[in-house]
């Protein structure tokens, strides 16, 4: 493998977009061909250390307290984002090269920012307090958690928090190795690479590759710090591929806790506040919440699948004409006619909808045991959207997810 990505940025405009795509879908896919800038310089000497010793330190390792920046590129085989969509915004998460500003000191305390040229996204964790702050809209949103460290609110409200925080938290590369260090089983080969300098500092490499045939996702590469064991980066590879789909790496690093201060917010002047759970929230088709889904898991380990359930084809389309609605909501006001920007609402909102459009017009029919559907593929996902309204989904061949969804028959 090359060492740690390398490319430009690409950089987008933005539309207010931000309140409608599920943040999840960033963490694991969320989250994931630009690559990021060079951040490994010349192999450190290092002693000798076994895949068991090095899975050990990960482990042991108690970095609480931290702060950097973060670089996160994503080449998940989708076309580009329109143009206007920008970097400061969840949606443009799915493509291209970004900046995060992070901090942490212990479960109390988080900051995530992501960094655009001219603007930024936040979320701010701290004791009781969440906070999210885009810049561009002037737009706070504003949450409370319990003495129980659940946010205040309805059960829906509580999930969809917490939704949006563990998915800007999961892009860290120590919550990223956490995740995927948690999945090892049989099924997966585990070897150390050769040594890296990630930030100005040593690190290990661990280099985990599934023994199974039939998964989208080749090797996952895992930076250690030599010195104290924490995760300073993560890059995934499609099967057969050189290049990273998911590349998460500090670009600098201080592995101490940095101090309270860092985590108050004040909402700028004239900034617009509203409670989290109308701010940001994640927007999905009518009648479709957690319960109505009832997700089930398909296949082990690295073949692991997920069928999803109540969602339809029509659903979907009909979420994507409001999408650009919303869109253009949130870009335009009650005094500003459709014409007066040159027309500048009407194409983001068309943007939007054609590229969403795009996609979901881009499956292929399919049939068998588990009735008839459309069957979606990127290098890193493939889904199947069947006619009796069930979702699968995993990052396995289509031949897999095929068979899974055989063995589920027709509902």
């Amino acid at each position: 493998m090359n060492e740690t990505s390398k490319t430009s940025k690409t950089w987008y405009r933005r539309g207010s977009v931000r309140a409608l795509v599920p943040l999840s879908v960033v963490a694991v896919v969320a989250g994931y061909a630009a690559l990021a800038p060079t951040l490994a310089s010349a192999a450190p000497s290092l002693p000798a250390i076994s895949a068991q010793q090095l899975l050990t330190r990960v482990a042991d390792s108690h970095v609480d307290g931290f702060s950097g920046t973060v670089s996160v590129t994503a080449n998940l085989g989708l076309p580009e984002l329109p143009n206007f969509v920008g970097s400061a915004n969840p949606l443009s998460l799915i493509t291209g090269t970004h900046l995060l500003q992070v901090s942490a000191n212990g479960p109390a305390q988080q900051r995530i920012a992501l960094m655009d040229q001219l603007s930024e996204y936040d979320v701010i964790h701290n004791g009781s307090q969440i906070w999210t702050y885009d810049s561009e809209t002037n737009e706070v949103g504003k949450g409370t958690l319990d003495a129980t460290g659940k946010a205040a609110g309805s059960a829906a409200e509580e999930k969809a928090e917490k939704q949006r925080e563990l998915a800007l938290a999961s892009l860290t590369p120590q919550a990223a190795a956490q995740q995927l260090l948690a999945a090892i089983t049989p099924t997966t080969q585990v070897s150390v690479g050769s040594p890296r300098t990630v930030a100005g500092r040593s690190a290990y490499l661990l280099v985990l590759k599934p023994k199974q045939q039939g998964s989208l996702i080749g090797e996952v590469e895992i930076t250690v710090d030599s010195a104290t064991g924490a995760p300073l980066g993560v890059a995934l590879y499609p099967t057969g591929s050189a290049t990273p789909f998911l590349d998460v790496a500090f670009t600098k690093v201080d592995l101490t806790a940095p101090p309270s201060s860092r985590f108050d917010f004040t909402p700028p002047k004239n900034a617009k506040v509203t409670p989290l759970d109308q701010s940001g929230g994640t927007k999905t088709p009518d009648g479709i919440t957690p319960d109505t889904l009832d997700p089930q898991a398909l296949g082990t380990g690295w073949l692991t699948a997920v069928e999803l359930h109540g969602i339809s084809l029509d659903q979907l389309n009909a979420a994507l004409s409001s999408t650009g609605r919303a869109v253009e909501s949130g870009k335009g006001s009650a005094a500003t006619s459709p014409e007066a920007d040159g027309g500048s609402q009407q194409l983001i909102s068309g943007g939007v909808n054609g590229y969403l459009s795009t996609l979901l017009g881009s499956g292929k029919s399919v049939t068998g045991a588990f009735g008839t559907g459309k069957l979606y593929s990127t290098n890193v996902l493939t889904v199947l959207i069947t006619d009796d309204d069930r979702v699968f989904l995993g990052p396995v061949t289509a031949s897999v997810l095929e068979a899974d969804a055989a063995k589920q028959g027709t509902k």
